[in-house]
């Protein structure tokens, strides 16, 4: 006689899985793409610009909208962004990074990999707000223009009050 599986005999039912239970990672994906799509036309652009804004491919952006990737054969694949490419298409939409990986239920702070950031002193630039995204996409050089230009403005604010 077959025993019918129960829920805690899956593979997927331990505590430390973000998808355990009933949650369908599809469908999270399904619901991601809807969210993503939405922010996107908000703002006014066309699938082709907000792709080129992050710099991913127009089919990348489309299987992060459908919530699917291209298909093989009869399977269907989901979506499986870096964070660096999750940080693009934050940063094309003008949308604080915490917000888009809370979508998809991955930790607020991912874990950088660059040189720089096994120091552990924090970034100046990396405070998880919607400059410190923008500031993350410029180039070195442009980062201390900025830099520069803010501490000019500091100053300039520092005589005007003293």
């Amino acid at each position: 006689m077959r025993r019918r599986a129960r829920h805690t005999d899956r593979l997927d039912s331990g505590p430390g899985n973000r998808h355990a239970g009933d949650v369908d990672e599809s469908q999270q994906w399904v619901e991601f793409g809807r969210w993503l799509s939405e922010q996107r036309e908000q703002r006014g652009l066309r699938r082709r610009d907000a792709a080129r804004r992050a710099k991913v491919s127009e089919s990348q952006w489309r299987d992060l909208e459908t919530g699917r990737k291209e298909a093989i054969g009869a399977i269907r694949l989901l979506p499986n962004p870096s964070a660096d490419v999750l940080e693009r298409v934050a940063g094309a939409l003008e949308l604080p990074l915490e917000d888009v990986l809370a979508r998809i239920g991955r930790p607020a702070r991912p874990a950088r990999s660059s040189a720089g950031a096994s120091s552990g002193a924090p970034r100046p630039d990396d405070d998880g707000s919607l400059l410190g995204v923008k500031l993350r996409r410029l180039s070195e050089r442009d980062r201390a223009l900025v830099e520069r230009l803010v501490d000019a403005m500091l100053e300039h604010e520092h005589e005007h009050r003293g």
